[in-house]
């Protein structure tokens, strides 16, 4: 079994590898369609207008502070669709590479890297539709809104976690992207992304904080949608880097661990 220290170290000599993979994995996904990267925000976009005119048009939902419904529902689903559609991606790379870990003597750790740095760059072109609705909304820019960088490397340490343990399990039983699918929709609903946390009462409000998604959702929201960016504290700073730690370790031992059988299961 690798050590930690070579894990990480052949994950920075292949980094060009993972540039050039990500690339073909955009390319790949949309070849041969007639409406190429557009299919990408495709999807996105109807689910948004469909809440739209579920909670904004028939039960007149307002974000909070008056908060514009459609702009404070939008700021919380960007950060999970980089979430949900890369967390899924990554955890069938592995098995949908089989060619490549039977083949050949292929660093499989880069494999969920690709899919973020993929990912990463669709999330970068929602970023640039919601900065578009910040500018059409009239919120005033601050230079603390360009913090933003943090919270998205917080979603890809998040997802770089969970995607290491899921993607080497995933070899092994087969049903767990089947089961991710159904669990990530459940994780959509006990995140406040369409309904907001003050609905909630005060009893169990502090039960979000046991939910890391609801750190950088409301991490997004708090830098970008209020005329003064809003930090989370300390305590919420503390316990989600110890749950992504915590992920990281693991999801990075299990990896490990599990590698040199890949070749022989698949």
């Amino acid at each position: 079994m690798l050590s930690f220290s070579q894990f990480l170290r052949n994950i920075v000599r292949h980094r060009a590898m993972i540039g050039a993979l990500a690339l073909r994995d955009l390319q790949a996904r949309y070849a041969g369609t007639l409406g190429g990267t557009l299919w990408a925000f495709t999807h996105p976009l109807a689910v948004v207008v469909i809440f739209y005119f579920v909670f904004a048009v028939g039960f007149r939902a307002q974000g909070p502070s008056s908060t514009p419904f459609i702009l404070w529902f939008v700021c919380g689903l960007v950060p999970w669709f980089f979430f949900n559609d890369t967390l899924l991606s990554s955890t069938n790379a592995v098995t949908n590479n089989a060619h490549l870990i039977k083949k050949t003597i292929f660093p499989s750790e880069i494999l969920p890297l690709v899919h973020i740095c993929s990912g990463l760059i669709t999330h970068l072109v929602f970023l640039g539709i919601l900065v578009g609705m910040l500018m059409f909304y009239q919120v005033p820019f601050l230079s603390d809104r360009l913090l933003l960088v943090y919270f998205i490397f917080c979603n890809c340490a998040l997802v770089i976690s969970l995607g290491w343990l899921l993607s080497a399990l995933q070899v092994f039983y087969r049903d767990i992207s089947q089961a991710l699918t159904i669990f990530l929709n459940l994780w959509f609903w006990v995140t406040p992304i369409v309904w907001s946390a003050d609905l909630m009462p005060t009893t169990y409000r502090s039960l979000l904080a046991y939910n890391p998604m609801y750190y950088i959702v409301e991490g997004y929201r708090g830098l970008l949608i209020f005329h003064t960016a809003v930090w989370p504290g300390w305590q919420e700073n503390f316990y989600f880097w110890c749950v992504t730690v915590g992920a990281f370790l693991l999801g990075s031992y299990v990896f490990r661990r599990l590698k040199p059988e890949f070749a022989d299961v698949m």
